[in-house]
């Protein structure tokens, strides 16, 4: 609700570094191996450079990593995904929200998580 209570986001999940799902809006999930592949691109994005960026059976172009943030893009439409200690909180927009206000809202809840340790 945080996520796509905000209108920036229109399906977002959570998912431990382990892959398992913590929360998740309806109709939205990813398979173990997008999950998994994610997870690594923190550390090394080649796999995505490679392939792109698979979420929830979607494939995206990879624009940017770093330790804590993966972008891509597919038209107008985009995900993020935000590392925390504990997590990964992936929210997906659609074409009409700016790519930087769709970053904001995952990385504030990723920064809240954060500071609890999550």
């Amino acid at each position: 609700n945080q996520l796509i209570g905000t209108g920036k986001i229109v399906q977002a999940a959570i998912y431990g570094h382990n892959g398992s799902l913590w929360a998740t809006s309806p109709g939205f999930s990813l398979s173990p191996e997008e999950i998994t592949t994610l997870v690594e691109a923190f550390n090394n994005a080649e796999k995505i450079q490679a392939n792109g960026l698979y979420v929830n059976g979607i494939k995206y172009f990879a624009l940017s990593h770093d330790d804590t943030n993966v972008h891509g893009k597919k038209g107008g439409d985009g995900v993020v995904a935000f590392k925390t200690t504990q997590a990964v909180i992936i929210g997906v927009y659609k074409e009409g929200t700016a790519a930087g206000a769709a970053n904001k809202v995952v990385g504030d809840l990723g920064d809240y998580l954060r500071g609890l340790n999550y």
